[in-house]
């Protein structure tokens, strides 16, 4: 539906009424004539339609940027926030990540090239290290069919030489990027603060009937790529009530509480889920692209409730409980208990996910995916272990998921009773694996049969054992 919007485009203020349900792409494409935003997959998944999406960080008390999907994008998300597009970053010419490009042949028919500049653009603006291996994996979401790869990660890998000593201070930083040209200064000017929204509730209204609730978009938008005039969203992501992290109570009682607009990155981000998980941000990689984790909520993984997400797998092997808001008013249920089938959820039809509820005593974590790609790739499988050990070096508190093996996302009730109490052991992960194939009853399809199924899971049970208990036991032992 037409709303006022107020938010700045490559610098400069912009008010409208505009379709709050459009797609920016398609507001960008046939508005502005900003047609450097190309419009490639329309599913978030070839990147050459990405912008720089200016927002409020997780805190509330400064600003972020973050790579962002346009064709993912609502309009109405722009209120009281600021875009920028491969023009703004080119209004004074060829910027460094342009001509590092260009020297290393990154590009030929140039479709893809506007995007790949943006992602390497934030790569450099970013919090994080400045390694190679940061700049190559912040392009991992970019589709180029014309050179291959090797030249764009040429490009990559001498920015991150050339930029290595850029300042920790974000003001610092931008200003260190401004005067060597990467934002032209005009536009680093205004990139540390935020206009005011048009509307007075950044999140909307509380969804009914046909007004959806909407967190990234990273789905919804997959599903509606041409949404229908009058639609009128909850913008669950922007609503400050509904991104947070916090720790309630205390001891060993303590409580991480996630609110529903809380994003893939900033769970993978944030300290306190890092000491309730110690080392589950290494698995951050295998979830998605980085404009897509920028932007897709942990809420969201949930509610489409894929057999196969790799957040609920992580989620479920975490202890989950959800804070459900409805028709009926609120209520709590563990995760397990949310999926009703396939597809099918205990949410109220206008009903969200407010909350998401873990233990924050510290729990020993692994998670386990086996796909056709290591990277941007859904799983045929995944599962996830989480446990303590008690004094005596007994496993306590065991918890195994695992997605793809059946309707829903599953917790493993018979594979970890295999290991409760028992210290670690081959023979007690073989029992596990042995018992977790019996407990599942997958399907075959165009990702595996049934059998490679059950096979599979039985192996990544092997490698939770060799990844939280290294040298305790062989390969050739746990599959004796």
């Amino acid at each position: 539906m037409l709303k006022s919007l107020r938010f700045r485009l490559n610098g400069k203020l912009v008010e409208i009424e505009g379709r709050e349900e459009q797609p920016v792409l398609d507001w960008l494409r046939d508005d502005t004539g900003l047609t450097g935003t190309r419009e490639g997959c329309r599913e978030g998944d070839c990147g050459a339609c990405l912008a720089l999406l200016g927002r409020r960080n997780l805190e509330g008390t400064g600003i972020e940027w973050v790579p962002a999907a346009t064709c993912l994008l609502a309009l109405g998300e722009l209120d009281g926030r600021a875009l920028i597009t491969v023009e703004g970053l080119a209004v004074e010419g060829p910027t460094p990540v342009m001509r590092a490009l260009h020297v290393e042949n990154a590009s030929q028919c140039g479709f893809c090239s506007p995007g790949v500049a943006v992602a390497l653009s934030h790569f450099l603006l970013a919090e994080g290290p400045r390694d190679e291996a940061a700049a190559v994996a912040s392009v991992e979401g970019n589709l180029c069919r014309c050179t291959g790869y090797a030249s764009i990660s040429r490009a990559a890998r001498a920015l991150s030489s050339d930029f290595s000593g850029l300042p920790l201070d974000f003001p610092t930083r931008l200003a260190a990027l401004a005067a060597r040209g990467v934002f032209p200064p005009a536009l680093a000017a205004t990139m540390q603060d935020l206009p005011e929204p048009a509307s007075a509730d950044p999140g909307g209204s509380p969804p009914l009937g046909s007004s959806p609730p909407i967190g990234g978009g990273t789905d919804w938008y997959v599903r509606n790529t041409d949404p229908a005039p009058g639609l009128s969203p909850r913008f669950v992501g922007r609503d400050p009530e509904l991104r947070f992290i916090e720790t309630r109570g205390s001891g060993d009682g303590a409580t991480l509480a996630l609110g529903a607009g809380v994003t893939v990155a900033d769970f993978f981000a944030s300290e306190a889920v890092r000491a309730a998980a110690p080392g589950i941000e290494r698995f951050e990689a295998l979830v998605a692209s980085p404009h897509i984790r920028a932007r897709a909520t942990l809420a969201g993984n949930i509610a489409n409730a894929s057999p196969v997400a790799d957040l609920t797998a992580m989620l479920l092997a975490l202890d989950a409980r959800l804070v459900l808001s409805g028709a009926s008013g609120a209520r709590e249920l563990a995760l397990a208990d949310f999926f009703l089938g396939y597809k099918k959820t205990a949410l109220d039809g206008d009903g969200i996910i407010e909350t998401i509820l873990l233990p924050a005593a510290p729990r020993a974590f692994s998670f386990e995916k086996a796909a056709r790609r290591e990277r941007l790739d859904i799983a045929a499988v995944n599962t996830a272990l989480s446990l303590a050990v008690d004094s005596g070096g007994a496993m306590r508190g065991v918890i195994v998921s695992a997605g793809g093996v059946g309707p829903v996302p599953l917790l493993l009730r018979k594979a970890a009773a295999a290991l409760e109490g028992r210290k670690p052991s081959a023979h007690a992960f073989r029992e596990a694996m042995e018992a977790a194939r019996a407990e599942v009853a997958p399907i075959s399809d165009v990702r595996g049969s049934a059998e490679f199924r059950k096979r599979v899971l039985g192996r990544l049970l092997a490698a939770h054992a060799l990844r939280l208990f290294p040298g305790g036991f062989s390969v050739e032992e746990l599959l004796a």
